[in-house]
């Protein structure tokens, strides 16, 4: 145990001399345990403040820290994005730039080309009209090639600039209201030397009756004749396509069928795809830059329409068109005549194809594609 002992001197009260020691003995032990455990206690408590303090203070440089950290990420991830988007938009604008430029330059060079390719096509014809002589049928002959050739061109010029216009977007409509009719008279006169050509029937089946849309007229008869020309091109000699038009539900149906090569399944997936052709041997020889359906599914699409193909191979195609004709509802009601339907049919000597109706009591039932 812990103690304490304490002396005491006894002094003579006479003499002032001490004369004894009285010692006293104290037991300390529980006032020392209890001190230090008291100052155990506030020792442990006072470490235990400081590690609070010191832990908040750690806490809180760790989140000023992290805080600090996610500003600058911010700050660089911000500064990123505007680098990004400026030089996006200096992408955009050589973009833009490129295709003003592409585009201006097809035009003049479609101009340029253009220009002495009319006066050839027209001067081909006067000379055509005024052979005489024994070298009369070689000459008519060469004229024709040279005809055909500019013709050629002359279309793969229009494609080139109908491509460019679409692949850029600038499709530009010109929306008029005309009669379909007109368009139906359009594609027989301007397919029958084509047609012709090839000894083809050209059949139009359909009651529009005097039907009026309102939608690009040019675009449209572009749209019809780029169908049955490739109907054409892919059809043998002697074989008949027919135009199917209508229009029900405010909606512009029509659809060219042929008796061609027919298209297989694998190249119908790709069919509008741009410069796309089909390998087979009866298309490896005919021309063409691949544009012309990608041309008409762009115009049909910018009207707000669909385009659609059904075939089988060997048995021929069908390509099926449905646009919004822009007209109000109710404004085609019309009184419709039965009348026949125009048919071209080819005179075996001069190769022309003339258009004549015969009266017919009933229309001939739809081809199958």
């Amino acid at each position: 145990a812990d103690v304490v002992e304490t002396f005491i001197p006894l002094i003579d009260a006479v003499n002032g001399v001490p004369v004894s020691v009285l010692g006293v003995t104290r037991d300390v032990t529980y006032e020392l345990t209890e001190r230090i455990g008291q100052t155990r206690a506030a020792t442990f408590r006072s470490t235990m403040t400081s590690l609070s303090i010191g832990f908040i203070v750690l806490l809180a440089a760790v989140l000023l820290a992290d805080i600090h950290l996610r500003k600058q990420r911010v700050k660089a991830i911000e500064h990123e994005r505007k680098l990004a988007s400026t030089k996006l938009d200096l992408v955009n604008r050589e973009v833009e730039q490129i295709n003003e430029e592409r585009t201006k330059f097809l035009s003049t060079v479609s101009h340029e080309l253009k220009t002495p390719l009319t006066s050839m096509m027209a001067f081909t014809d006067i000379l055509v009209k005024h052979q005489e002589g024994a070298r009369k049928d070689k000459n008519l002959k060469h004229l024709g090639i040279i005809k055909k050739s500019g013709k050629n061109l002359q279309t793969l010029i229009n494609d080139l600039l109908d491509f460019s216009r679409l692949d850029s977007g600038g499709t530009n409509n010109q929306r008029e209201e005309f009669e379909m009719d007109e368009v139906v008279a359009e594609v027989e006169s301007s397919m029958s030397p084509l047609l012709g050509a090839k000894q083809q029937t050209f059949v139009f089946r359909g009651d529009f009756g005097g039907q009026r849309v309102r939608l690009d007229r040019r675009r449209i008869a572009q749209v019809v004749m780029n169908l049955v020309s490739n109907a054409s091109k892919y059809s043998p000699a002697g074989t008949t396509i027919t135009f199917e038009g209508s229009i029900r539900d405010s909606t512009l149906h029509l659809a060219v069928i042929d008796e061609g090569i027919g298209i297989s399944s694998e190249d119908q997936e790709r069919l509008f795809t741009k410069f796309f052709r089909a390998e087979n041997k009866a298309t490896r020889s005919e021309e063409g830059t691949g544009l012309g359906l990608s041309i008409t599914k762009g115009i049909v699409e910018s009207h707000g329409g669909t385009i659609s193909v059904e075939s089988q191979t060997g048995k021929g195609t069908k390509f099926s068109v449905t646009i919004p004709t822009g007209m109000p509802a109710g404004s085609n009601i019309v009184e419709f005549s039965r009348t026949p339907p125009p048919q071209i049919q080819v005179s075996s000597e001069s190769e022309i194809a003339t258009i004549q109706s015969e009266s017919s009591d009933e229309y001939q039932p739809p081809l199958s594609a």
